[in-house]
């Protein structure tokens, strides 16, 4: 379908995003920040959920931080519309919030301080499939599972120059858990051993996802 083009994805990226943009095909430069957006492909589940890859770039990194962000229609809306906005609000803000401090998007972002740097956390995304506890949501967002594995990764030793990019993903489907962390790209799981331990998705299932940036400071 032509609306799933990459090229069309990244033209829409540009018009939410408040910033110059140069677009060449489905990659995006943005020099006020001095990144680069490129978007993959587009993962179709069903015609209201899917997944689109989205990664930004810092010429300092010398690749992407990819994110596979979900759009799930809502009352009529478009999945892909939903997913863009939803990487604009949840994952681009960490980016531009070490640029530009106080640029409007960054309002979602949380700081936390650690020896020698410090955390970018966004907002979590709670999604209630049925029947979680009704605290859920508040104590997901109080104690996100990324901002624990990031809290770790913390205390090894002295932090790269390089940001350290990292997400969580942790789902409850058919009383089935299911866990992931990736950092810098990599899946690396079976490093962070309990890092969800404090979820309790009562008799419920849903999915908690958040992204956390871990940067040196000088």
């Amino acid at each position: 379908m032509s609306e799933f083009e990459p090229e069309q994805i990244a033209e829409f990226i540009a018009s939410v995003v408040d910033t110059e943009c140069v677009r060449d095909g489905n990659v995006l430069d943005l020099p006020e920040w001095s990144y680069r957006i490129e978007v993959g492909g587009v993962l179709e589940h069903d015609p209201t959920f899917v997944e689109v890859l989205i990664g930004v770039g810092d010429p300092a990194w010398g690749g992407y931080a990819w994110d596979r962000s979900v759009g799930v229609s809502r009352n009529g809306s478009h999945p892909i519309g939903e997913s863009v906005l939803a990487w604009t609000h949840y994952v681009l803000p960490l980016f531009i919030a070490m640029r530009q401090p106080d640029h409007p998007l960054t309002g979602v972002v949380y700081r936390e301080q650690v020896p020698g740097g410090e955390i970018l956390a966004g907002p979590v995304v709670t999604r209630n499939f049925h029947d979680l506890p009704a605290d859920f949501e508040d104590k997901v967002a109080a104690n996100p599972p990324t901002m624990i594995v990031a809290e770790w990764l913390a205390t090894g030793g002295q932090l790269p120059e390089r940001p350290t990019w990292l997400y969580t993903t942790c789902s409850r489907v058919a009383e089935t858990e299911a866990e992931e962390v990736a950092v810098n790209n990599s899946l690396v799981t079976e490093h962070f051993t309990g890092f969800a331990d404090d979820l309790d998705w009562g008799d419920g299932s849903g999915t908690v996802k958040s992204w956390a940036i871990l940067r040196a400071l000088n």
